[in-house]
């Protein structure tokens, strides 16, 4: 076995590896690419395969994220085919990684919640050999989150009369634009900044896809969709001012973004890692899908840094 650095050659053969592995996941090549190559945090150094007789058998992301200048490190993405599981593949892409990562003086390590740019907010526990896998390597159970499904099909998503009400109390809603560029990254800074590398990502797309409510001017509220997971019917983020809560601004935020996915031809919209339940339940009937155990391992510090693979 050989433990090298992912190229982008590779591309058809990890997104083969990671159909056959992750079962509930809808993998293409463009999400493959979008996980991997896209991920603005990318490192080869962190993004290993493990090669048998030439045949990728084994494949482990790792990536460094900054929240508020607080380090974290994430095992963003694994695989192993299954008749080679249990043969110490994952554990030595694992250790090669986490050691990595901990000379990046991070302060934990977590599965898979790689916000920004991640694949399912967490581990799907009906992974079990991955949960057995994570969970004998030191990783803790720290929280869940929860996707729901919105059928698009057999809804209608107009909102011009909850529009019109709204317009009658000095709220605009529309399509963000370039022009509102400026002012929607104050708004995000200012009030939602784990948001704004989404939003980066709504403002590249064509439409943009971020939707607006704006007061005297000022932005007050947002929503976005293909932000994450481009072209898979994803929802969000979203977020309103505090004061502007309860008036029905979010509800036609998300109605708007619906409509948008609902013409590209989706059947269904995922809403991911969702706070507000009810919420989402009320406004557009929304279901529970799928629910996602979170782990992390944090630094005790006292980490053995390991030797640089490549040197």
């Amino acid at each position: 076995m050989n433990i090298l650095p992912v190229e982008k050659e590779d591309l058809r053969s990890l997104t083969n590896l990671l159909k056959r592995n992750l079962i509930y996941e809808h993998i293409t090549e463009h999400l493959t690419k979008e996980k991997i190559f896209g991920d603005p945090d990318f490192d080869p150094e962190k993004t290993l395969k493990a090669v048998v007789n030439s045949r990728i058998v084994g494949f482990m992301q790792g990536v460094t994220r900054e929240y508020n200048e607080r380090k974290i490190g994430f095992i963003k993405l694994f695989a192993t085919d299954e008749k080679w599981r249990r043969r110490g593949i994952a554990s030595a892409l694992l250790k090669i990684i986490e050691e990595k990562l901990w000379s990046q003086d991070v302060k934990e390590i977590r599965i898979l919640d790689s916000s920004p740019n991640y694949l399912q907010p967490g581990l799907d526990p009906r992974y079990t050999d991955a949960y057995v896998f994570i969970t004998r390597r030191g990783y803790k159970k720290f929280d869940k989150d929860v996707n729901m499904e919105v059928d698009l099909e057999g809804q209608d998503f107009s909102t011009g009369r909850e529009e019109d009400v709204l317009s009658k109390q000095g709220i605009e809603i529309k399509r963000a634009s370039l022009e509102n560029r400026p002012s929607v990254f104050t708004f995000i800074d200012e009030n939602f900044v784990s948001s704004r590398r989404e939003i980066e990502v709504g403002f590249r797309n064509h439409p943009i896809s971020i939707h607006i409510g704006l007061k005297n001017a000022r932005v007050i509220a947002f929503a976005a969709y293909d932000a994450n997971n481009l072209n898979t019917g994803w929802f969000g983020p979203m977020g309103t001012l505090k004061e502007f809560r309860r008036m029905g601004i979010g509800k036609v935020l998300l109605k708007r973004c619906l409509q948008d996915m609902k013409l590209q031809g989706h059947k269904t919209s995922t809403i991911a890692w969702v706070g507000p339940i009810a919420f989402y339940n009320d406004s557009v009937g929304a279901n529970i899908e799928r629910v996602f155990w979170r782990f992390k391992k944090t630094s005790t510090g006292g980490v053995n840094r390991g030797v640089n693979p490549w040197s």
